[in-house]
């Protein structure tokens, strides 16, 4: 939602740019944050492409929720599902595949002079 907010969405060149980077919104929301946008002085007045990007919305991520059984919504179930939370997937942003450069270096000291219970690990 907030790329949306901050990026161009004045011509209906904007519009596959949008689907690409808003392909999680649905229609409904799309269209909420559109309409709901009140533009800077100096910035094009954007209605006009709003049918456009509710349009491609309806037939991409509507679609999709429909087909995967989930129910077209403004607001998201505040109940955040669990493959939201654990990726099916496998990936996380925890993991850590290499130290950076340096690391070891700079903790060696730290444990060697210790430290309560490891507090830092």
């Amino acid at each position: 939602a907030t790329t949306l907010l901050t990026m161009d969405k004045y011509s209906t060149q904007d519009v596959q740019n949008i689907h690409n980077t808003c392909f999680k919104l649905n229609s409904l929301q799309l269209h909420a944050l559109m309409t709901n946008y009140r533009c800077a002085q100096d910035e094009p007045y954007i209605p006009p492409l709003i049918d456009h990007v509710v349009a491609v919305a309806e037939n991409t991520a509507d679609e999709l929720a429909r087909s995967d059984g989930r129910e077209v919504q403004l607001e998201e179930d505040p109940d955040l599902q669990l493959p939201f939370l654990l990726p099916e997937d496998g990936y996380s942003c925890d993991v850590v595949r290499h130290l950076p450069n340096g690391l070891q270096d700079f903790l060696d000291p730290l444990l060697q002079r210790g430290t309560p219970n490891n507090a830092f690990l």
